[in-house]
């Protein structure tokens, strides 16, 4: 209970600026600044189960004036089935191996992030990352965190997903790959395997940020069995 007031106590409202998620659109946010808190896990953890997200320090959920659009999303793994397409996408890809927490390829994660970048978002203002910003943004974080990369024998990076990690799960911060492989479907895969490091580890959601009807870049998330949306103030079964 003491840990609640003190979340409610220190939420915040953002001014309006553009949308993140629909060009065009402003969107406004109520924020939480994580720095306040020392037991950072569940903070996190209450925050996420709440519908918010973490970017950087902050835990944010948006509050837009006209526009409800953005719907935090999650996997629960006790609902998850494996359907012909998954089961497809992972055979395509036995041949990348998973990495976590791997020390001597940042280079290679900062340079795959930028061609994703520059690529698949190519409206944004991320590609422009300098190096020392991607590791503030990626790397060097105060998180209890886990990245988990794709990698070949040749030990080519395919994919890096950043992941929280929760009471009930993890949490997906961020992921890229490789955009030339699109037969791939790196970003499917990364999710995949997100979910039987979850099972390994006797948890049961990961949390996938907010779903977006009307984008294209987030029509993947509805692809999966066992997602949960967060409406009304609960957790519910994709209809």
């Amino acid at each position: 209970m003491e840990i609640l007031k003190q979340i409610k106590k220190s939420l915040k409202t953002s001014i309006n600026f553009p949308c993140s998620y629909i060009e065009g659109n402003s969107e406004k946010r109520i924020y939480v600044d994580l720095k306040n808190f020392r037991n950072k896990i569940s903070i996190i953890s209450k925050l996420s189960r709440s519908g918010f997200r973490r970017s950087y320090d902050h835990m944010y959920i948006p509050h837009c004036d006209s526009c409800n659009l953005c719907i935090s999303s999650r996997i629960n793994l006790k609902k998850f089935n494996y359907t012909k397409s998954t089961l497809r996408n992972l055979k395509k890809n036995l041949d990348l191996s998973l990495s976590f927490n791997t020390k001597n390829i940042k280079k290679e994660r900062y340079e795959l992030f930028i061609k994703y970048c520059s690529q698949r978002h190519n409206n944004g203002q991320m590609q422009y990352m300098s190096i020392e910003e991607f590791e503030n943004f990626f790397h060097n974080n105060n998180y209890d965190t886990i990245i988990v990369d794709l990698i070949d024998s040749r030990r080519n990076l395919y994919g890096s997903i950043l992941l929280d990690i929760l009471e009930d799960g993890y949490s997906a911060v961020y992921s890229f790959f490789d955009p030339c492989s699109k037969k791939r479907g790196l970003g499917k895969n990364l999710i995949l395997r997100s979910l039987e490091l979850l099972k390994l580890n006797n948890k049961n959601n990961l949390y996938l940020g907010y779903w977006v009807r009307d984008s294209n870049t987030m029509s993947y998330k509805y692809s999966f069995e066992g997602l949960e949306l967060f409406i009304n103030g609960e957790w519910k079964s994709k209809s």
